[in-house]
């Protein structure tokens, strides 16, 4: 615990955060992964976050921000202060709130085993990090407590990722599957029911579906869809549509997966409580 102050951008500690922020190999290995933004920061730390901060990275001036507006004891961290050029130079956004933080993650292998309703989203070879952020932060809302991921998906700890979900990365387990026979296996141990999301017209709608058990919601990705071995785990009845009425051709992945979830929760009589 401490502070450094750092003046060059040939420091060894600012070397390490531009690798952790650049590179996938560097954030699985460190298991750390980069946060900033004011909106992000502060939804982080205000569902009590503090215990996975690695490292605060700020200026002179912020540190007197976070101590009177963020309530952080500074004592308690390793706190690297730089000028504000450097941390202009530093930041991947355009922003006045001169704080960024080192969080650190678990690589969880295992889904949870619980006997409630909770959906899950398996997302096969999503692609945008803004579509994987968003999806984290809808399934937040809802209270959907895990996204599962195929291997040659975005990395989920990306900083593109993390500014999406608005600070919500926290509250949703994020689990990479090494195979979609894994994927399987987990959701026939956790007795889930499977539906396949198309972006065609063959299937069941969405809203016509029975949704009041707990399922598990399989996505392709956003340009080429599903892969010939979710295609080949296909039956009609477990393949999902969600109708329109206007000419697009298919919804963004996103939306239709928030679709899915809230549509879910509805049924489940989840919403008529919520606030």
């Amino acid at each position: 615990m401490g502070f450094t102050y750092i003046k060059s951008e040939n420091n060894q500690n600012l070397k390490f955060i531009q690798q952790i922020i650049k590179s996938r190999k560097k954030r699985s290995l460190a298991k750390l992964y980069w946060l900033e933004g004011e909106k992000n920061v502060r939804t982080f730390l205000s569902f009590e976050n503090k215990k996975f901060i690695s490292k605060i990275v700020t200026t002179e001036k912020f540190c007197s921000v976070l101590r009177e507006d963020f309530q952080l004891d500074l004592s308690r961290f390793d706190v690297i202060v730089l000028d504000d050029k450097l941390f202009k130079e530093f930041s991947l956004i355009n922003t006045r709130f001169r704080v960024g933080l080192l969080v650190t993650f678990e690589r969880t292998k295992q889904p949870l085993i619980s006997n409630d309703h909770t959906d899950i989203i398996y997302l096969s070879d999503v692609q945008d990090p803004g579509n994987l952020g968003t999806i984290i932060r809808s399934c937040a809302a809802m209270n959907v407590r895990e996204i599962w991921l195929s291997p040659n998906s975005v990395d989920p700890w990306s900083p593109k990722v993390i500014r999406s979900s608005a600070g919500y990365h926290s509250m949703v387990r994020l689990i990479v599957f090494s195979s979609f026979s894994t994927v399987m296996e987990a959701s026939t141990k956790l007795m889930l029911r499977t539906f396949l999301l198309s972006p065609g017209k063959g299937g069941v709608s969405l809203f016509q579906q029975d949704l009041r058990m707990r399922n598990l919601f399989i996505f392709g990705s956003e340009g080429k869809g599903f892969p010939q071995y979710l295609k080949d785990n296909a039956t009609l009845n477990n393949v999902l549509v969600i109708p329109q009425i206007g000419t697009v051709d298919s919804l963004n992945l996103s939306v239709a997966a928030s679709l899915c979830i809230v549509e879910s929760r509805r049924q489940k009589g989840l919403l008529s409580t919520a606030t």
